[in-house]
């Protein structure tokens, strides 16, 4: 075993993640790896650079639809060129997995895995025990209020193959110079036109996009036969849909305050961003969505079982849908302003 490579090396004090922090897991876990580096970046501004600001995906039966894995490698190459890092990705090979955590590890360096440590969602390694049998770290669905790593010696039988790929490797800072402030502003805001006009997307042709996706839930809700009081197991996911589809609308905070601060890299266009930050601070607001605070218990799909409650419920996606849809015309206005 060579010195770099012991049985053992864990990486102390790297944040702790989950949804008590930040709502989305990719961006939440590369923040806090960035932090760890000593290299510290906004949240809010990645969630916009990598689309998890603006993105909507909804279909009826998706109780996974909480990070940007349906966008993927987009979110990642867009995140590491705004931060001007190189990154490598690891497919789902036990070995390579096993190698590239032990040699990250060696160089200081959390991983961001995928489907490693907890579910599908990002997560983070932060280091191993008995050569990559047992892993460290932290999964976007632990307890807020426990704390220490999460540790697995079962990791790869139990979570298998999560997705395109299983890790996020962060290699070095860049030489040259990223992206200016300002290449960076357009290049986000086309890529939040993109997410919200297109209905379909490459690769999720089972899925509703963008705008189009607000009647999809709201149509969805009134279905009453989706909705049967006695069966828990169609109304947990009826609880798990309807909790992600509110939380990609608490995303807009961060495309509100992006949008404010890019205000300055663009003056030109300082009024339709201004306005569209208004808006989709507006649509961040769940009041008449969610009525449960923290909750996803069974008491949510109790309450979803009353057809007046889930109608109520619709008009206000309805019309967080038509304030987004005037945020993208500002978008579209301050990319016109800008050119």
């Amino acid at each position: 075993m060579s010195a770099s490579h012991p049985p053992r090396l864990v990486l102390e004090g790297v944040p702790k993640i989950g949804y008590h922090k930040h709502l989305c897991p990719f961006p939440g876990s590369l923040h806090a790896c960035m932090e760890y580096l000593g290299d510290p970046c906004s949240y809010d501004d990645l969630m916009a650079i990598t689309g998890g600001a603006f993105r909507r995906f909804w279909n009826r039966d998706d109780g996974g639809n909480i990070d940007l894995m349906y966008l993927a490698p987009e979110p990642d190459r867009r995140a590491f060129a705004a931060l001007n890092y190189a990154y490598h990705v690891v497919p789902w090979d036990r070995d390579a997995m096993v190698a590239a955590i032990r040699e990250s590890i060696a160089r200081g360096r959390p991983v961001i895995s995928f489907g490693i440590i907890g579910p599908p969602e990002a997560g983070i390694v932060a280091g191993y025990d008995r050569d990559g049998e047992v892993l460290y770290g932290y999964s976007y669905f632990q307890d807020g209020a426990i704390a220490g790593y999460y540790s697995s010696d079962d990791w790869f039988q139990t979570q298998g193959d999560g997705g395109a790929y299983a890790l996020i490797v962060i290699g070095d800072k860049r030489a040259e110079p990223g992206p200016s402030p300002r290449e960076l502003l357009v290049s986000t805001l086309r890529w939040a036109v993109d997410l919200a006009r297109t209905r379909v997307r490459p690769g999720v042709p089972d899925h509703v996009s963008g705008l189009a996706a607000y009647d999809a839930w709201a149509d969805a809700m009134e279905v009453d036969a989706d909705y049967p009081a006695d069966d828990a197991q169609v109304m947990g996911i009826r609880v798990m849909v309807h909790g992600d589809q509110t939380t990609m609308l608490c995303d807009r905070a961060s495309a509100a305050v992006y949008l404010r601060r890019a205000a300055s890299i663009a003056p030109e266009a300082a009024a339709p961003l201004h306005a569209a930050a208004d808006l989709y601070r507006a649509v961040s607001d769940v009041t008449g969505i969610w009525h449960w605070g923290g909750s996803m218990g069974p008491e949510v799909g109790q309450a979803l079982a009353d057809p007046a409650l889930r109608r109520g419920i619709a008009v206000h996606i309805r019309a967080a849908g038509a304030k987004e849809a005037r945020a993208v015309e500002q978008l579209e206005a301050a990319l016109v302003a800008m050119a």
